[in-house]
């Protein structure tokens, strides 16, 4: 048996069909990247923030014309900055001398920091004795009679501060102690994170920073229920300008006067009442008893007594 080889050159390889790549699987939920700076670890949204200047504000505002108020005297003040800063860099911006007034804002945790610089510190105690509140010549510090008299009008500011949030948490801010160098400070770690209140002070010449800190994390609470509480629908019409109130009229005493509609009766009748005389009314008449501010009637409601005393229980709100 022969075999017969045959030198023919090989067949060329089949082309490799093209591989088609795989469409990336879509995610269910996109997550956007986001920054995270584990030195200020503060989860605020633009809107939050929005929400707590606008408190902060309102707290500058009714400070300022209480101040005012308390010191006899045009008072101006402005809010400068608000921010969440190291603790450490809250002290490292502050002058050599300083006032700084330690407090606890009660039931909340940490210790807080007012900060009055001397150079309105002095004005404010020249003021509440009776001076003109003129800035002080040399930069010093404050005496312990000074200390004393500004505690007065520290504790007011306190006071003001705590307003603002009591519809989330009843607070009562105490003080602690006083240090005059921020050296000396040490309410808080160096990495506590503070929400730094920065206002602008000016009293006739004198001007000057006050600064109000609090931690942040000991604040947190109050700030996430600020956050859910101011969340509204969008309008559906235009909106009405909100009107503000100013919480310094709250014990302003207002004359509120309770009548009956006026019936008619002549003038002959007029002249001759006398001492004794009766006037028949209608019963349904004591269904429908104004009460008015000044020449308004705001109020409608039905006579009555309560506690052997004459009353009036509203059963309507007239639109002014």
């Amino acid at each position: 048996m022969s075999v017969k080889l045959e030198n023919n050159p090989p067949s060329p390889p089949a082309p490799e069909e093209p591989v088609q790549e795989s469409a990336p699987i879509p995610s269910e939920q996109a997550v956007p990247e986001k920054r995270f700076d584990f030195r200020h670890p503060v989860f605020l949204t633009t809107g939050e923030w929005r929400k707590i200047r606008a408190e902060v504000e309102e707290f500058t505002e009714a400070l300022g014309a209480l101040l005012s108020t308390y010191l006899r005297v045009e008072f101006g003040l402005q809010l400068a900055k608000l921010a969440t800063i190291p603790f450490n860099d809250f002290t490292a911006g502050m002058p050599g001398a300083t006032q700084l007034t330690v407090f606890k804002i009660e039931p909340l945790r940490g210790v807080s920091v007012l900060e009055i610089r001397p150079s309105i510190g002095l004005g404010f105690v020249d003021r509440m004795l009776g001076g003109p509140g003129k800035p002080a010549t040399l930069d010093r510090h404050l005496t312990e009679m000074e200390v004393a008299l500004m505690d007065q009008l520290v504790q007011l500011v306190l006071n003001e501060w705590c307003k603002p949030w009591k519809r989330f948490q009843e607070l009562r801010a105490e003080i602690l102690g006083h240090e005059n160098s921020p050296k000396f400070l040490q309410s808080s770690g160096g990495d506590t994170i503070m929400l730094v209140v920065s206002l602008e002070a000016r009293m006739g010449e004198c001007t000057g920073p006050i600064q109000l800190a609090v931690p942040y994390t000991a604040f947190e609470p109050i700030l996430t229920r600020l956050a859910q509480s101011s969340a509204t629908p969008a309008p559906t019409g235009p909106a009405t300008p909100a009107v503000k109130w100013n919480r310094h009229l709250d014990t302003v005493p207002i004359k509120l006067k309770a009548q009956w509609p006026a019936f008619r009766l002549t003038a002959r009748d007029l002249m001759k009442l006398k001492v004794g005389e009766i006037l028949p009314l209608q019963s349904h008449l004591a269904d429908r008893v104004e009460l008015q501010l000044g020449k308004l009637t705001k109020f409608r409601g039905r006579l009555g007594t309560r506690e052997q005393k004459w009353a009036v229980q509203i059963s309507e709100i007239s639109k002014l």
